[in-house]
Protein backbone atom coordinates (compact mmCIF):
# COMPACT_ATOMS: atom_id res chain seq x y z
CA UNK A 1 0.00 0.00 0.00
CA UNK A 2 1.35 3.47 -0.72
CA UNK A 3 1.25 6.69 0.72
CA UNK A 4 -0.85 7.81 -1.66
CA UNK A 5 -3.63 4.75 -1.46
CA UNK A 6 -3.64 5.53 2.21
CA UNK A 7 -4.19 9.30 2.17
CA UNK A 8 -7.29 8.58 -0.63
CA UNK A 9 -10.60 8.40 1.09
CA UNK A 10 -13.53 6.03 -0.14
CA UNK A 11 -15.97 6.95 -1.70
CA UNK A 12 -19.43 7.98 0.28
CA UNK A 13 -17.92 8.02 3.60
CA UNK A 14 -20.07 9.84 5.98
CA UNK A 15 -19.03 12.58 8.08
CA UNK A 16 -19.52 10.77 11.60
CA UNK A 17 -17.59 7.81 9.88
CA UNK A 18 -14.34 10.13 9.06
CA UNK A 19 -14.40 11.86 12.15
CA UNK A 20 -14.27 8.28 14.06
CA UNK A 21 -11.77 7.32 11.41
CA UNK A 22 -9.54 10.62 12.40
CA UNK A 23 -10.24 9.26 16.05
CA UNK A 24 -8.87 5.33 14.95
CA UNK A 25 -6.06 6.82 13.55
CA UNK A 26 -5.26 9.31 16.61
CA UNK A 27 -5.28 6.71 19.46
CA UNK A 28 -2.81 4.70 19.17
CA UNK A 29 -0.32 7.48 17.82
CA UNK A 30 -1.60 9.18 21.05
CA UNK A 31 -1.04 6.00 23.17
CA UNK A 32 2.57 5.78 21.95
CA UNK A 33 2.77 9.70 22.34
CA UNK A 34 2.70 9.30 26.11
CA UNK A 35 6.22 7.97 26.23
CA UNK A 36 7.63 11.48 25.81
CA UNK A 37 10.06 13.14 26.73
CA UNK A 38 11.32 9.15 26.45
CA UNK A 39 11.61 8.96 22.51
CA UNK A 40 10.54 5.70 21.17
CA UNK A 41 12.54 4.96 18.15
CA UNK A 42 11.98 6.40 14.48
CA UNK A 43 11.42 2.73 13.18
CA UNK A 44 8.48 2.42 16.01
CA UNK A 45 7.13 5.76 15.47
CA UNK A 46 6.80 5.30 11.88
CA UNK A 47 5.46 1.83 12.25
CA UNK A 48 2.90 2.93 14.75
CA UNK A 49 2.02 6.00 12.37
CA UNK A 50 1.78 3.84 8.93
CA UNK A 51 -0.42 0.96 10.33
CA UNK A 52 -2.84 3.85 12.44
CA UNK A 53 -3.01 5.21 8.93
CA UNK A 54 -3.63 1.73 7.16
CA UNK A 55 -6.18 0.86 10.06
CA UNK A 56 -8.23 4.39 10.13
CA UNK A 57 -8.50 3.04 6.36
CA UNK A 58 -9.59 0.04 6.04
CA UNK A 59 -10.73 -0.83 10.49
CA UNK A 60 -11.08 -4.56 9.65
CA UNK A 61 -7.30 -4.78 8.08
CA UNK A 62 -4.79 -6.68 10.95
CA UNK A 63 -2.40 -3.39 10.77
CA UNK A 64 -5.25 -2.73 13.66
CA UNK A 65 -4.22 -5.76 16.29
CA UNK A 66 -0.24 -5.00 14.78
CA UNK A 67 -0.78 -1.47 15.90
CA UNK A 68 -2.14 -2.41 19.11
CA UNK A 69 0.98 -5.07 19.69
CA UNK A 70 3.46 -2.55 19.23
CA UNK A 71 2.50 0.04 21.20
CA UNK A 72 1.92 -2.48 24.11
CA UNK A 73 4.95 -4.00 23.37
CA UNK A 74 6.64 -0.86 23.40
CA UNK A 75 5.33 0.25 27.04
CA UNK A 76 5.86 -3.33 28.41
CA UNK A 77 9.69 -3.58 27.37
CA UNK A 78 10.47 -0.29 29.05
CA UNK A 79 9.04 -1.42 31.88
CA UNK A 80 6.63 1.55 33.16
CA UNK A 81 3.86 1.34 35.57
CA UNK A 82 3.26 4.98 36.61
CA UNK A 83 -0.17 6.77 35.51
CA UNK A 84 0.45 6.67 32.02
CA UNK A 85 -0.29 2.88 31.68
CA UNK A 86 -3.65 3.32 32.70
CA UNK A 87 -4.43 5.92 29.89
CA UNK A 88 -2.62 4.00 27.26
CA UNK A 89 -4.98 1.07 28.22
CA UNK A 90 -8.01 3.17 28.23
CA UNK A 91 -6.80 4.54 24.22
CA UNK A 92 -5.93 1.47 23.15
CA UNK A 93 -9.31 -0.43 24.35
CA UNK A 94 -11.28 3.02 23.08
CA UNK A 95 -8.99 2.45 19.68
CA UNK A 96 -10.64 -1.35 19.36
CA UNK A 97 -13.72 -0.33 20.15
CA UNK A 98 -14.06 2.62 17.13
CA UNK A 99 -12.46 0.17 14.55
CA UNK A 100 -15.34 -2.70 15.71
CA UNK A 101 -17.63 0.00 15.17
CA UNK A 102 -16.75 1.09 11.97
CA UNK A 103 -16.49 -2.53 10.68
CA UNK A 104 -19.50 -3.19 10.54
CA UNK A 105 -20.91 -1.78 7.68
CA UNK A 106 -20.10 -0.36 4.54
CA UNK A 107 -18.05 3.21 3.79
CA UNK A 108 -21.34 4.66 3.20
CA UNK A 109 -23.45 3.31 6.27
CA UNK A 110 -23.66 5.95 8.90
CA UNK A 111 -22.81 5.05 12.09
CA UNK A 112 -26.21 3.75 14.18
CA UNK A 113 -25.85 5.69 18.26
CA UNK A 114 -27.46 2.06 19.54
CA UNK A 115 -24.55 -0.01 17.88
CA UNK A 116 -21.80 2.59 19.33
CA UNK A 117 -23.94 2.83 22.39
CA UNK A 118 -23.58 -0.96 22.85
CA UNK A 119 -19.94 -1.48 22.23
CA UNK A 120 -19.14 1.96 24.31
CA UNK A 121 -20.84 -0.32 27.26
CA UNK A 122 -18.59 -3.40 26.24
CA UNK A 123 -14.98 -1.16 26.40
CA UNK A 124 -15.91 -0.16 29.58
CA UNK A 125 -16.34 -3.24 30.84
CA UNK A 126 -13.34 -4.56 29.36
CA UNK A 127 -11.87 -1.46 31.29
CA UNK A 128 -12.41 -3.15 34.57
CA UNK A 129 -9.88 -4.99 34.90
CA UNK A 130 -7.13 -2.56 34.27
CA UNK A 131 -7.15 -0.16 37.62
CA UNK A 132 -6.89 -3.36 39.78
CA UNK A 133 -4.29 -5.06 37.69
CA UNK A 134 -2.40 -1.53 37.68
CA UNK A 135 -2.62 -1.62 41.72
CA UNK A 136 -1.50 -4.82 41.90
CA UNK A 137 1.73 -4.43 40.26
CA UNK A 138 2.55 -1.36 41.36
CA UNK A 139 1.43 -1.37 44.32
CA UNK A 140 2.68 -4.65 45.34
CA UNK A 141 6.81 -5.15 46.47
CA UNK A 142 7.85 -8.51 45.49
CA UNK A 143 10.24 -8.87 47.51
CA UNK A 144 8.05 -8.10 50.49
CA UNK A 145 4.89 -9.44 49.70
CA UNK A 146 4.85 -13.06 50.65
CA UNK A 147 3.48 -15.07 47.84
CA UNK A 148 -0.06 -15.81 48.70
CA UNK A 149 -0.68 -12.14 48.03
CA UNK A 150 0.62 -12.60 44.74
CA UNK A 151 -1.66 -15.61 43.83
CA UNK A 152 -4.62 -13.68 45.57
CA UNK A 153 -4.35 -10.29 42.49
CA UNK A 154 -3.95 -12.73 39.74
CA UNK A 155 -7.45 -14.66 40.79
CA UNK A 156 -9.24 -11.33 41.45
CA UNK A 157 -8.00 -10.21 38.28
CA UNK A 158 -9.02 -13.99 36.31
CA UNK A 159 -12.33 -13.23 38.33
CA UNK A 160 -13.11 -9.89 37.07
CA UNK A 161 -12.09 -10.90 33.60
CA UNK A 162 -14.28 -13.65 33.77
CA UNK A 163 -17.53 -11.56 35.02
CA UNK A 164 -16.91 -9.18 32.34
CA UNK A 165 -16.78 -11.42 29.87
CA UNK A 166 -19.64 -12.99 31.11
CA UNK A 167 -21.69 -9.26 31.54
CA UNK A 168 -20.59 -8.44 27.99
CA UNK A 169 -21.64 -11.14 25.97
CA UNK A 170 -25.18 -10.51 24.45
CA UNK A 171 -28.43 -11.55 25.40
CA UNK A 172 -29.20 -14.96 23.17
CA UNK A 173 -26.10 -16.62 23.85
Amino acid sequence: MTAASLLRLPAGLTTGALALRVVLFALPCAALALALPTRPHVVVVVAVVLMSAMWARTPDHVAGGLVLAVVMVWWTVHGVVDWRVLVVGVLLVAAHVVSVVLSYGPVALAVDPRLAALWLRRGLLALVPLPFTWVAVRGLDADLAPPWVWSSAALVVVVLVLVTLRVTQPVGE
